[in-house]
């Protein structure tokens, strides 16, 4: 689902501020920001007003996690993910997220993208604004951790994946799996079997023995109609990345 079809975060923090999860009485700004300060956060009721209103649309990780914390969610809520806490969970920003989808998402036919390519693309693509490629090395690196919500929007946008991959463990787990089964596929060939095929005009009966064959291959001893239902129902939760490698903050500027 892309961005611009979720709801605003400006949306999300008022609703969450007025129906509350984690008690009845609605929070007030400044009742918010004193929670957060209780917390070791820091952040200005007057701040807080101007993300509910969407005066200010581009908080950072931390001032998320800040709210989040605060109001008893998870903090993936805020780009479409799930609202509710597991017992015990303390979900934060992933610092390796950003490296997995490097090294994972790419075109079939060549290797990762380069931090400039990436961002060129997001700054041609224009949807939330531009990345420096010096800034994208430092998250890569860890270095920085604590990007705005436009940055983690137009990363997530770029390598075709849910933000809330950033933020959720669970969520995380599950698509590392599928990029795993993807990566072995590469490096096996499978990948390009497929394509091959796809471009030839065989009979249905050659295309059935050829992902039979497949099948066997990779799961000895294993039912390969067994093989084949799990592998049609999966469901990715991530999307290809356009094999064009080329595509701010609150002020528009660049980091």
């Amino acid at each position: 689902m892309a961005y611009g079809e979720q709801r605003s975060f400006a949306a999300i923090l008022d609703e969450l501020c007025a129906r509350p999860v984690s008690r009845r009485r609605r929070y007030t700004n400044v009742e918010l920001a004193e929670i957060i300060r209780s917390h070791g956060g820091e952040i200005t009721h007057t701040y807080i007003s101007q993300l509910r209103k969407g005066d200010k649309d581009n908080p950072t990780c931390r001032t998320i996690e800040d709210l989040a914390d605060a109001l008893g969610v998870h903090p993936a809520c805020f780009v479409g993910g799930r609202q509710n806490l597991s017992p015990g969970e303390r979900p934060r920003w992933r610092r390796d997220a950003l490296r997995r989808l490097f090294d994972a998402v790419h075109p079939h036919d060549r290797g990762p993208f380069s931090p400039e390519e990436v961002a060129a693309a997001i700054g041609r693509d224009g949807q939330f604004g531009s990345i420096s490629p010096s800034y994208v090395r430092e998250l890569l690196a860890g270095t920085s951790d604590n990007p705005r919500l436009k940055h983690i929007l137009a990363l997530a946008h770029h390598f075709g994946a849910d933000p809330a991959y950033f933020f959720d463990e669970d969520l995380a787990s599950r698509v590392d799996d599928q990029l795993e089964t993807r990566l072995a596929m590469d490096r096996l060939g499978v990948n390009a079997v497929i394509l091959r095929a796809a471009e030839q005009d065989a009979s249905p009966e050659v295309r059935n023995k050829i992902l039979l064959a497949l099948a066997r291959a990779l799961n000895p001893g294993v039912s390969a109609d067994d093989t084949i239902r799990q592998v049609l129902e999966a469901q990715p939760t991530w999307q290809e990345p356009s094999a064009d490698p080329e595509g701010t903050d609150d002020d528009g500027t660049q980091r």
